[in-house]
């Protein structure tokens, strides 16, 4: 019996772009690295073992720059493990698209937050637009069947471009869109926040604007679909984000949100650290979701870390989490 749905693997916390609206840039005591042949070889003993049903490779890097991914993927999938992969696609080339299908990717996620070179190259600093619809069309000549997805962080700089996703998908025979808001690293008014649009988040097939959607507010898609992460230096986090610790924003005040792991994959069993007292502990918290609503309360000191709340909950506390509230999803 799997012991978990899907889980993440972050090959390295490096990344080869520096696109304006990722909360890398306001990381702290953070260390950048790729995964090490421990670790690594620790990650391939738990794909053999059969503990998930899925695995994803990404995290806060490109896993691309991981040369060893590829042998995971094959090893995922010779174990009856689907597997998915997150990329920017700078350097999804032809001979690297092919190595991938026939390592037996299932999905390959590309990040795509806009759909002209102006746009595109105005978020995702360091690339080039023409090289990425060149790699996208030598992926798409090689996939098989291999499923396209592409991913689109909904700005307010950028939300004209939401007119052309469904243009762009049929174009580039995209199957599955999925759409997020942004994690705020910067100052964002009330008065001018994206958060109150009826927008759909998640996957979905085609994006339609008129679609009623109503957001399930107090729920962790993470804890609720037993999902669980493995970061580069084996350390093992219930979600994307307790993964790094960073500075966000509620609004105009600045956060500071603190990783919480739960133990490391160098040291213990997967299984032993997911079915521990304290991981287990925080789930069923979560699940219960007795936190306060600190995305819309300004009432107390407590909101500016993720340390503890007024409801009396220790660390971890979710009350700020935008995952929770429905306006950011993950792939």
């Amino acid at each position: 019996m799997r012991t978990i749905n899907k889980l993440y693997v972050e090959l390295t916390s490096l990344c080869n772009l520096n696109c304006s609206m990722c909360f890398r840039n306001n990381w702290f005591d953070e260390k950048y690295s790729l995964m090490g042949h421990k670790t690594a070889e620790k990650v391939k003993q738990i794909l053999v073992s059969g503990v998930a049903d899925e695995v994803f490779f990404g995290g806060m890097g490109e896993p691309l720059l991981y040369n060893g991914v590829c042998d995971m993927i094959s090893l995922a999938s010779r174990n009856g493990m689907r597997s998915e992969l997150i990329t920017n696609a700078v350097m999804l080339d032809a001979e690297t698209s092919e190595r991938l299908v026939k390592s037996g990717i299932n999905t390959v996620w590309i990040s795509m937050d806009g759909f002209s070179k102006e746009e595109y190259e105005k978020v995702r600093r360091g690339s080039l637009f023409e090289r990425i619809i060149s790699n996208i069309e030598d992926f798409n000549r090689t996939r098989q069947n291999t499923k396209l997805g592409i991913t689109f962080v909904m700005m307010k700089e950028n939300l004209p471009e939401l007119d052309k996703i469904n243009e762009f998908a049929d174009r580039y025979n995209v199957d599955l869109i999925n759409l997020s808001h942004v994690i705020p690293c910067n100052e964002l008014p009330e008065n001018d926040s994206i958060y109150a649009l009826p927008y759909r988040t998640g996957k979905m097939h085609r994006f339609d604007k008129n679609e009623t959607y109503k957001k399930r507010l107090d729920y962790c898609p993470f804890v609720e679909d037993n999902v669980c992460f493995i970061r580069h230096d084996g350390e093992v986090f219930p979600c994307m984000q307790l993964l790094h610790n960073s500075f966000t924003y509620l609004y105009t005040e600045r956060r500071k949100s603190y990783a919480h792991s739960f133990g490391n994959i160098n040291h213990d069993d997967i299984r032993q650290i997911y079915g521990g007292e304290e991981y287990v502990e925080f789930r069923e918290r979560v699940k219960k979701f007795e936190f306060p609503c600190c995305t819309i309360c300004l009432g107390c000191e407590d909101r500016k870390e993720n340390l503890k709340d007024c409801m009396y909950n220790k660390a971890p506390t979710c009350g700020a989490c935008l995952w929770a509230q429905g306006l950011v999803r993950c792939p």
